[in-house]
């Protein structure tokens, strides 16, 4: 076959011209065809993804501020609840007194309408808390007048006051001697109890002379 098509050619010079522009069409078409991608071959586009390692999203910024919300309120609420506990346990003075001074006071004491007053933290039984005083130039609190020691309705907890019980008569009189009025204080008898302890709003209730307790001492500058 390839012979007789050789003799054609040598016969035909245009026959060869035609043969060589058929194969080169032929060639050029596979080349196209071969070098167009078909439509499933086209490229995919591609997907752009957030790599960045932090998440701004809005809702996770809301948490992020309500919990750190929360924590601050719930770190505020056990700060105020420590505060109240610890003012409702405090054997001091009125908060109002504090760092007040007048006349011829201790400078440690607290002064009040020209009388001086000093809490003392430690706990001793009635005679001792007396003893004390009385080192000090002053007697155990003796509620004179309700009117002039008013800031007295703030006072917390229980404070040895210089009330007794007299064992020849049973009445109750203060250090000096004179006898408890009803104006004064409002008495209330425990068993067993020849001592007085005040509470607040005058108040006095009856203890045991030799239980440990905080005490007042007090200075009259008048």
């Amino acid at each position: 076959m390839r012979s007789l098509n050789m003799m054609r050619l040598a016969r035909d010079p245009s026959a060869h011209h035609h043969m060589e522009m058929s194969e080169t069409h032929n060639y050029e078409f596979k080349f196209r065809n071969h070098a167009t991608p078909t439509p499933w071959q086209k490229k995919r586009p591609t997907l752009i993804t957030n790599t960045s390692g932090g998440n701004s999203s809005p809702f996770f910024l809301a948490r992020a501020i309500a919990l750190a919300m929360g924590i601050r309120f719930i770190v505020m609420v056990m700060i105020c609840s420590a505060i109240i506990i610890n003012s409702l346990l405090s054997q001091e003075a009125p908060t109002f007194l504090n760092e007040s001074y007048c006349g011829p006071c201790p400078k440690t004491w607290l002064c009040y309408r020209n009388n001086c007053y000093q809490f003392f933290h430690e706990r001793k039984n009635w005679f001792q808390s007396q003893a004390f005083c009385m080192s000090q130039n002053s007697s155990l609190l003796k509620i004179y007048s309700k009117e002039d020691q008013d800031f007295l309705r703030l006072v917390k907890s229980y404070h040895w006051m210089g009330l007794v019980q007299n064992p020849a008569n049973g009445s109750w009189q203060w250090e000096d001697g004179s006898v408890v009025s009803p104006s004064q204080l409002t008495l209330v008898e425990m068993d067993n109890g020849t001592c007085a302890v005040y509470g607040s709003n005058f108040k006095g209730y009856t203890e045991n002379c030799m239980t440990p307790n905080t005490y007042i001492c007090m200075q009259r500058t008048v």
